[in-house]
């Protein structure tokens, strides 16, 4: 990337939560305000505005019960069909059911049922993370575009915690359709799908949401080959149920996409951010015009993350060339340093020429 394309990378349209805030509320901080502050202020205003008592119950079967002031459709008494086995535990830090949600009034839909897996039975740790799931489920149940997976509700049943209900999409993750039913399709379609995912996330972010473990894993295409993005903040809500750094112990895979700066050691953990989500889609754009998910010719996942801290950039793949623009490109959203990344308008805009 030239200097003068770096230079007029468009910056984001929307206005901060803080000046949204003042807005509405007609004042102004006594003082200036930073990123981080901002973000934990908007993390206590909605945990607030969604706080309620939560009940943790060491049962036989260790329940742990959360209720919520605004309740996020609850749907479990509408969910059919349960089966004794999960239709996929591929995602390593979950099961996924294929069940009906049958409401009535309402046609008869095929639904997925994700039960996320906890590392930790401890009930101190669940309560210290109740906040955070209210939280989540919450942000993701109001967004609202052609891209992002619908979250229909929760329900309860499947694992201590209340399970995330959405729409069963029949292809499959993204990962699974390019070494299957997509494998052919060309280089104008794959382009398509990226600006698709690259919308919807910065849909998101304009929304104030970082999503934080975007992979081929997380992005499901639909029966007509448009992308979804899902799962938003996972990552960070099970990192403190196992009490241990998610991509090295959930999710080993999603090393692949994770940026840098998440895989350090150092305490407390660095969070997800705007920057390592354009990171995480960087690699998303190598892995969809390849055919070839990050670092492929990394056999063994442990051996990653060694290399991206170490400043290693993925090989450039042959199978399936990719035109020098787009590797460009690529390697822009994969700086080392997460401020000389580049914004997703300008990205979203260099994939529609």
């Amino acid at each position: 990337m030239s200097d003068e394309q770096i230079a007029h990378a468009p910056a984001a349209v929307n206005g901060s939560f803080l000046t949204v805030l003042r807005q509405l509320l007609g004042f102004l901080p006594p003082h200036p305000i930073g990123q981080e502050e901002e973000e934990k202020l908007r993390a206590e205003i909605i945990c607030a505005a969604v706080s309620t008592k939560v009940i943790v119950q060491n049962g036989t079967n260790n329940t742990v019960t959360v209720t919520f002031s605004r309740p996020p459709n609850d749907v479990t008494e509408y969910i059919k069909g349960k089966a004794l086995y999960a239709d996929d535990t591929s995602g390593g830090f979950s099961d996924v059911f294929k069940c009906v949600l049958d409401k009535p009034e309402e046609p008869i839909v095929a639904v997925a049922v994700k039960a996320l897996r906890l590392g930790t039975s401890n009930a101190t740790t669940l309560q210290e993370s109740r906040k955070k799931l209210r939280k989540e489920v919450h942000i993701w149940i109001r967004l609202d575009h052609p891209n992002v997976l619908k979250l229909y509700g929760v329900t309860d049943g499947f694992s201590p915690l209340p399970a995330l209900v959405s729409p069963w999409v029949e292809s499959g993750t993204l990962t699974n359709y390019l070494e299957g039913p997509g494998r052919g399709i060309s280089k104008e379609e794959r382009v398509s799908i990226l600006i698709k995912v690259g919308e919807a996330l910065h849909y998101i972010h304009s929304e104030h949401v970082v999503h934080g473990d975007l992979t081929g894993s997380n992005i499901l295409i639909n029966g007509e080959g448009q992308p979804l993005i899902s799962d938003f903040g996972l990552a960070s809500i099970l990192e403190e149920y196992n009490e241990t750094s998610y991509f090295k112990s959930c999710r080993p895979g999603a090393v692949r996409w994770v940026a840098p700066e998440l895989l350090g050691e150092c305490k407390p953990s660095p969070k997800p951010s705007f920057e390592s989500d354009v990171y995480s889609y960087g690699c998303v754009i190598l892995h969809t015009l390849s055919g070839k998910v990050p670092y492929s010719e990394i056999i063994r996942d442990f051996h990653v993350p060694h290399t991206k801290i170490c400043g290693g950039h993925p090989q450039r793949p042959t199978d399936l060339p990719i035109e020098e623009s787009h590797w460009q490109l690529i390697e822009y959203c994969l700086n080392v340093t997460p401020g000389n990344r580049p914004r997703l308008p300008y990205v979203i805009g260099f994939l529609r020429r």
